[in-house]
C-alpha cells in the first residue's frame, strides 16, 4: 500500500494526515487512508465513537478503502467543510467523500432528529472498477462500552451501555468487515445516525438520498463564506481557517469550542496531553475578534447572546476560564485504559485550568465585547451588568498572582501578559460605557488604568533585555507579549514595542516559528517539552505588520504557511526540527492567529499604499 502517509508500526498516522468534517455539533477526523478515526456523538465534548487516534488498538475506526494497492490524497470542495478521499489503483479511481450534514434551517432549530444522519459517506467509482473494504468497528465511551452490532440487510444496529448507533447502507452488506465492488459511475452511500438506533420511521438509505444532503450542506458552506470581507493575497488560507472556525461553533447555543480533539501531545511520547473540546472564554474570544475582522458578525450575536445567559462572574470574585458545551465545568480525569497518540500518555478528559485564576480572559473579553460595540451591536444593560462585573474583577484582582494565557500547574506569579489584559478590561470598558451611557464609576475605572500602565512600564519591562518580561520584575521572553501590538497599549513605533519584538524573534524563534517562552527559564510545573507554537508564530508577522514592517511580516507569514497539512489546516504546535504538527488538531487557537496576520499585513500594505500615495 503507497499513501501520502502511512500509519507506523504501531497503526498511527501523522496528524497532518487527518481531514476534518463537521456540523457544528461536532467533528470527525478522516485519515487519508480513507479511516474516520475520531468521532464524538452527539457533542464535541461527549464520549468518543470512533477514537483510533488515541488507541490504534482500542479506540475504534470506521475505514472504506481498496483492498488493492494505492495512492491517496485529501483535497476540500471549494470552499466548504467537505472532504473528499481520493484513491488510485492499478484497476481505477475511487472518490470517498464525507461529510455532517448541515442546512440554515438544521443550526436554528436546535438539536439534530434521533433518524438523521449525522455523518454521510459517498463512494464513487470516477475510473475502471475497483474493489473496497469497510471495516466498521466502533467503540462508544472512549472504548469503555463493548457495543453489540447487528447486521440487517442494509442495516447495522449497535448497541451498548453508553449509546446506540445505526449505520445505513445502500448496498446489502454481509459484516462489519465487508468487501464491495464498484465500477465507473457506480456509487454506494453510507449514514451514521446516533440515537434511538434503527426507527422504523427512518426510510431505506440511497445514494439519491445522501446526494441530496450533500448539495444542501455544500450550499451552505458556499453561502456562509461568501460573505467574508477579506479581499487580500491570501484569501485560500484565511478562507479554510474561517471554515474551521465555523465549525468550531456550536450552533445550538453559540459557544466557541478551542479544538474538537483531546490529548494530542505537544511532544511525542510526553506528558503534556490536554483535552481542548471546550469553550475557554479567551479561546472564544479571540474566534469573535477573528469574525469581525472577516466581516461575520452573526456568529458574535449568538456567542453574546449565550454569555449573556451564563452567570459569568459569581459572588467568589471569578470569572470562568471555561464552560462545556452545556454550560457546566468538568473536572479532568486520566483514561489509563487508552495508549495516547503513539504512546503519548496520560490521556485526559476534562481539564483542570477552570480552577486556575487567569486574569488575562477579562481583558479578551472586554476586548471583544468593544469590538462587537464597534459593529455597532448595542451593549444591553442586562449584558452590561455582566461586563461592569467583568471591570470590576479586574480592578479588584489586578494585583493578584495567576496563572496567565499558558495556563501554568506551578505557583502562580505576577505575569505581565496578565497585568496587561486587566488594562485592557477597565480601558475597553470605559469606551463602551461612555459610548452606550452605561452606569460606572468613571473616576475610579480611570485612576485604574492609569496604575496598570504605571505598573506595567515601570516594572514589565527590563532594559538589560530591551523586552518587556514574562512576569514583572523578570528576566526571561514570553511571546504573547507579542500582543501589545494588538491592543494598542503603547503606540506601535514606540521604541519598548520595537525592541521586544526584536527580543522574541531572536531568542525564541526557530525559523519562522516561535516558542512560548524557554523551558530552561520558565518552570510551568509540567514536566517534559513542547512544540513551537504556530499562535505565537502568527502573532510575530502581526506584530511586524503593526509596527510597518511590511516586508519582514510577510516573509514569516507566507513561511508558516508551509507547515499547514496537504488540506490547509493547523495544529496547536509544530516540531521545529521535522514540521511534524503536534497537539490538538485543528486548533482554533492558530487559525484566528493566522487570520488576524493576515488582515493586518493587508491593512498595513493599504497603509504603505497611502503614503506613497501623499507623497507623490
Amino acid at each position: 500500500m503507497t499513501v501520502a502517509f502511512a500509519r507506523d508500526v504501531d497503526g498511527y498516522l501523522p496528524i497532518a494526515a487527518y481531514g476534518i468534517v463537521g456540523d457544528c455539533r461536532s467533528a470527525a477526523l478522516v485519515g487519508v487512508d480513507g479511516s474516520i478515526d475520531w468521532l464524538c456523538l452527539p457533542r464535541f465534548n461527549d464520549a468518543s465513537v470512533f477514537g483510533r487516534i488515541l488507541d490504534a488498538a482500542k479506540g475504534g475506526y470506521w475505514q472504506i478503502s481498496p483492498v488493492d494497492e494505492y495512492r491517496s490524497h485529501q483535497r476540500y470542495r471549494d470552499l466548504t467543510n467537505v472532504l473528499d478521499t481520493i484513491f488510485t489503483t492499478e484497476s481505477g479511481v475511487i472518490v470517498v467523500t464525507d461529510f455532517m450534514p448541515v442546512d440554515e434551517h438544521d443550526l436554528r432549530r436546535g438539536a439534530r432528529f434521533h433518524d438523521e444522519p449525522r455523518l454521510i459517506r459517498i463512494v464513487e467509482c470516477v475510473a475502471g472498477a475497483v474493489t473496497l473494504r469497510q471495516r466498521f468497528a466502533p467503540a462508544p465511551d472512549f472504548g469503555r462500552s463493548e457495543p453489540q452490532i447487528a447486521v440487517n440487510d442494509r442495516l447495522f444496529l449497535v448497541t451498548s451501555e453508553a449509546m446506540e448507533l445505526s449505520l445505513s447502507a445502500s448496498l446489502e452488506m454481509v459484516g462489519v468487515d465487508a468487501a464491495f465492488t464498484l465500477h465507473t459511475g457506480e456509487a454506494a452511500a453510507f449514514a451514521l445516525c446516533a440515537g434511538r438506533a434503527g426507527r422504523a420511521e427512518f426510510p431505506r438509505w440511497s445514494v439519491e438520498m445522501a446526494r441530496g444532503y450533500l448539495r444542501t450542506s455544500l450550499r451552505y458552506w458556499w453561502h456562509w463564506v461568501r460573505q467574508i470581507s477579506y479581499d487580500g493575497p491570501y484569501r485560500q488560507p484565511v478562507s479554510r481557517s474561517a471554515l474551521v472556525l465555523k465549525l468550531l461553533t456550536y450552533s445550538p447555543t453559540g459557544a466557541i469550542l478551542a479544538a474538537p480533539t483531546t490529548s494530542l501531545p505537544e511532544a511525542i511520547g510526553g506528558p503534556r496531553n490536554w483535552d481542548y473540546r471546550f469553550t475557554w472564554l479567551r479561546d472564544a474570544a479571540f474566534t469573535l475578534y477573528a469574525f469581525f475582522q472577516l466581516g461575520l458578525t452573526s456568529e458574535a450575536e449568538e456567542f453574546f447572546h449565550w454569555l449573556t445567559h451564563r452567570h459569568i462572574t459569581d459572588r467568589n470574585r471569578r470569572l470562568p476560564n471555561m464552560f462545556d458545551l452545556g454550560g457546566a465545568r468538568l473536572d479532568e480525569i486520566e483514561l489509563t485504559h487508552l495508549d495516547g497518540y503513539r504512546h503519548s500518555r496520560p490521556v485526559r478528559v476534562g481539564n483542570a485550568a477552570v480552577y486556575q485564576l487567569q486574569l488575562d480572559v477579562y481583558g479578551e473579553l472586554m476586548d471583544s465585547a468593544y469590538v462587537y460595540a464597534r459593529f455597532s451591536h448595542d451593549i444591553s444593560a442586562e449584558l452590561w451588568k455582566g461586563l461592569h462585573g467583568i471591570v470590576e474583577l479586574a480592578i479588584a484582582r489586578w494585583q493578584e498572582r495567576d496563572s496567565s494565557i499558558w495556563e501554568v500547574r506551578s505557583e502562580p506569579q505576577d505575569f505581565t501578559y496578565s497585568k496587561l489584559m486587566c488594562w485592557v478590561a477597565v480601558d475597553r470598558g470605559l469606551r463602551i460605557a461612555e459610548r452606550f451611557k452605561h452606569p460606572h464609576d468613571s473616576a475610579r475605572w480611570k485612576s485604574a488604568r492609569r496604575a496598570m500602565h504605571l505598573r506595567i512600564t515601570s516594572q514589565g519591562y527590563s532594559e538589560d533585555l530591551g523586552a518587556f518580561t514574562q512576569v514583572l520584575g523578570g528576566d526571561a521572553l514570553d511571546s504573547a507579549l507579542l500582543r501589545m501590538t494588538q491592543v494598542r497599549f503603547l503606540p506601535d513605533a514606540d521604541p519598548r514595542i520595537v525592541s521586544t519584538i526584536r527580543a522574541i524573534e531572536q531568542h525564541l524563534g526557530e525559523g519562522p516559528l516561535v516558542c512560548r517562552y524557554r523551558r530552561e527559564q520558565t518552570d510551568d510545573g509540567i514536566e517534559g517539552n513542547e512544540g513551537a507554537f504556530f499562535m505565537t508564530s502568527f502573532w510575530l508577522p502581526d506584530a511586524l505588520a503593526h509596527t510597518g514592517d511590511l516586508e519582514g511580516a510577510e516573509r514569516h507569514f507566507e513561511r508558516l504557511l508551509t507547515f499547514a497539512s496537504p488540506v490547509g489546516l493547523f495544529s496547536e504546535e509544530v516540531d521545529p526540527r521535522t514540521a511534524d504538527l503536534l497537539g490538538n488538531y485543528p486548533q482554533a487557537f492558530t487559525h484566528l492567529a493566522l487570520v488576524g496576520a493576515a488582515v493586518n499585513i493587508e491593512r498595513a500594505r493599504h497603509r504603505q499604499i497611502g503614503a506613497r500615495g501623499l507623497h507623490r
